[in-house]
């Protein structure tokens, strides 16, 4: 967003404005720290497909011109307003209708080519453009849960601060100080606009943004509006009671929504489960008989593309649609400043006692293809035998006896295809896995730190109660901890970190939390326990009564909301738990089952064929054999030509790549149930569910071969056929 845009958003529209004279008032006028605020809060939108968004959408509102009706219009309107996305209505129409006009003018001409393949092309504008029609409300969907995510966050840090601190302007400055999302970000705008006087108090800077917060959350406007009612209170009993009451509020009203979101999970698990994976699963079976029987009507490569490309992608975009539906619970730790964080895509290696951090993409990348050498190059000598046949006299019999000896072989033959199969797997999984497990590690780690620490706080408070210097106190809650033999509680080192900077280096207890060098807070980087410090040690500078006071009333609060997050991980296990076991077996243990039940029926269908021919010519069969003549057994036998079907690893290979699929969607998916949009336990999730769902896949097939193999020497060969009847 530029200067000029920023006045405008700040001001209203100017009358009549040079933009040279906007943009330098503008420089004049707003302070770099502001400047970089506005920056930091709009950087999503100045970069990636919101960027391209935004600006091929101004560009189509240029071209077009179009204007939307006015229903429309106030629907999406509404729904930029959520996303702070800088177009309107009418852009959004003109980009949808452009796309849709480009899109087709493309792909028509492609129609004219009589194929059955180029039918089903125009729908891809048709789908894209409604993809770029909906995008607003999608995106507006996801801030709605990103707000929703922080809403419990900020009215805690609120709360804690008013407990001590009965101010208002105070407790907002906390919490935006400590909040990165949309509501951290206009709270930050709220404290911007009190500064340049825009607003002349609180309540009006926090009334500017009540529409837009009521299309986020209603019930965090009602929680707002409880604590500005703060000021009417005229008794500290009276204020607590406030306080309690509207924490309680945000916590039951996110557990409602969150029981609701729950019951309406069932029809998009059933749907995905049925339609989504085990019907087009099912129908994977059906491949070789449509080659064999329908080859002239309906191309299998077709459908082949289809299922591993049109259908996961439908998949993708159902279950995304449907996560983004999900109501905001709880927040995961920060842990952007713990000190043992690996960057973006690489892991920490200790070598040689000094750690270094590696690059997992290319380690992925090179582990994959050397899993694959086989099968690749298996496959390149399949396509340079096939294509050496090509042009002969022979081929089609020289072609049915290399699938003949596949599917005779199918189970030596698998291991190509398992070897691609699993060089894409492992690719992923060391990919996915890598780039998550160490952060993931660190996120459990601080995230167990924070549970102690409201009992830790608690215990703390208890102490403090009876007046004693914080130094006292945090001797006995430790020697509390070494009586119930508690010493491998992470709260145990804390205090004795605490303690022993007091003690054996003079500090004073904002030193020994907070100094640079030796402070707890370098071993604890979590931000709630930083934040939840500051405040204790604001507190302990008053009194020791204070800082119990303090301590015992946030352990209450934070004991409430840990309650209710274990209430809503206990309502979505079940629902988490049958997409767990969906992704990790139903689906591999349905593609194996299906793999290796195709290879059974063309092996029987071969056996039929011979079968039928060894009669043929024991009994020199040569008329018809249905009443009125009308078909002949030469003619049934060429029905079935085996020349005809999928190459057994080929078909392998497409199932192997749709299992991949799948097992990934559906890992996204139960990310999206328990954590929404969180990219760290997302690649974790997948990389552990292909983990599993390789390798049972993997045992499967190869069982499911090896059975199927074992079953049709009972029905003969062909030989021993034709030695029966000639006995006869």
């Amino acid at each position: 967003m530029g200067i000029k845009e920023s006045i405008v958003k700040l001001f209203g529209q100017q009358e009549q404005v040079n933009v040279q004279e906007v943009e330098q008032q503008a420089r004049d006028f707003i302070s770099k720290e502001y400047q970089t605020f506005l920056q930091e809060g709009y950087l999503e939108e100045e970069k990636g497909f919101l960027q391209w968004y935004r600006k091929t959408a101004l560009f189509a509102q240029k071209t077009l011109k179009l204007k939307a009706p006015p229903s429309m219009a106030s629907s999406i309107n509404q729904q930029l307003m959520v996303t702070d996305l800088d177009i309107n209505a009418d852009q959004v129409l003109s980009l949808t209708v452009l796309s849709l006009i480009v899109g087709l003018a493309v792909t028509v001409p492609f129609l004219l080519i009589k194929d059955t393949s180029v039918i089903f092309l125009p729908f891809l504008p048709i789908a894209f453009a409604y993809f770029l029609f909906t995008y607003p409300a999608y995106l507006a969907a996801i801030t709605k849960i990103k707000a929703s995510d922080e809403t419990v966050k900020v009215i805690l840090y609120m709360i804690i601060y008013l407990r001590l601190n009965p101010q208002v302007e105070g407790a907002i400055r906390f919490a935006a100080a400590h909040s990165r999302g949309p509501i951290g970000r206009d709270l930050k705008k709220i404290i911007w606009d009190l500064q340049i006087r825009r607003y002349v108090t609180v309540n009006q800077a926090i009334s500017s943004k009540i529409t837009k917060w009521l299309l986020w959350d209603k019930e965090f406007v009602e929680s707002m509006n409880l604590i500005q009612a703060l000021s009417l209170e005229t008794s500290e009993t009276a204020r607590e009671r406030t306080l309690d009451k509207t924490l309680t509020y945000i916590l039951d009203s996110t557990y409602e929504k969150m029981k609701e979101y729950s019951r309406n999970l069932r029809t998009p698990i059933m749907l995905i489960h049925t339609m989504g994976i085990t019907f087009p699963i099912m129908g994977l079976v059906m491949f070789p008989m449509i080659s064999i029987f329908l080859h002239k009507d309906v191309n299998p490569y077709y459908l082949i593309v289809g299922y591993i490309g049109i259908l996961p992608l439908f998949n993708y975009f159902y279950l995304r649609r449907t996560i983004s539906k999900r109501p905001g619970a709880f927040a995961y730790p920060d842990i952007s400043h713990h000190p043992d964080l690996p960057p973006e895509g690489k892991f920490a290696m200790m070598i040689g006692g000094k750690k270094y951090f590696i690059s997992v993409l290319p380690v992925a990348l090179i582990v994959g293809f050397f899993v694959m050498i086989p099968g690749i190059a298996y496959f390149i000598s399949f396509a340079n035998q096939y294509f050496a046949i090509a042009g002969t006299p022979d081929f089609l019999d020289q072609w049915k006896t290399i699938l003949k000896n596949q599917y005779d072989h199918a189970l030596d033959f698998s291991i190509y295809s398992l070897s691609v199969v699993w060089g894409i797997s492992v690719g992923l999984i060391i990919y996915f896995y890598g780039t998550s497990f160490q952060r993931v590690k660190i996120r459990d780690d601080i995230k167990a730190i924070e549970d102690e620490f409201q009992i830790g706080l608690f215990r703390l408070g208890d102490v403090l109660q009876s007046g004693i210097p914080v130094e006292t106190a945090l001797e006995e809650t430790l020697e509390k901890y070494r009586q119930y033999k508690l010493e491998s509680s992470p709260m145990y080192p804390f205090f004795q970190t605490i303690l022993k900077n007091i003690k054996e280096m003079g500090m004073t207890l904002k030193r020994a939390v907070f100094d640079k060098n030796y402070g707890v807070m370098i071993r604890y980087p979590s931000m709630l326990i930083y934040d939840i410090m500051q405040v204790l040690v604001s507190a302990s500078e008053k009194s020791s009564v204070i800082l119990s006071t303090a301590a015992r009333t946030i352990s209450s609060f934070l004991l409430k909301t840990k309650n209710v997050e274990n209430l809503l991980k206990e309502m979505l296990d079940e629902v988490a738990a049958a997409i767990s076991l969906q992704s990790n077996f139903i689906a591999p243990f349905i593609a194996g089952i299906v793999a290796a039940m195709a290879t059974f029926i063309i092996q029987l269908l071969q056996r039929i064929a011979e079968f039928l021919a060894s009669i043929e010519s024991v009994f020199n069969l040569q008329g018809s054999f249905v009443q009125g003549g009308t078909l002949k057994f030469g003619e049934l036998l060429g029905m079935i030509k085996i020349e005809e079907v999928i190459p057994a690893t080929i078909f392998q290979l497409v199932v192997g790549i749709y299992m991949i699929e799948t097992v990934v969607v559906l890992a996204y998916f139960l990310n999206g149930i328990k954590n929404g949009f969180d990219k760290t336990t997302r690649n974790l999730y997948i990389g552990k569910s292909l983990m599993i769902g390789l390798v049972f896949y993997s045992i499967v097939l190869i069982v499911g071969l090896f059975i199927s193999g074992l079953l049709f020497p009972t029905l003969g060969s062909p030989g021993e056929i034709g030695g029966i009847f000639g006995a006869q």
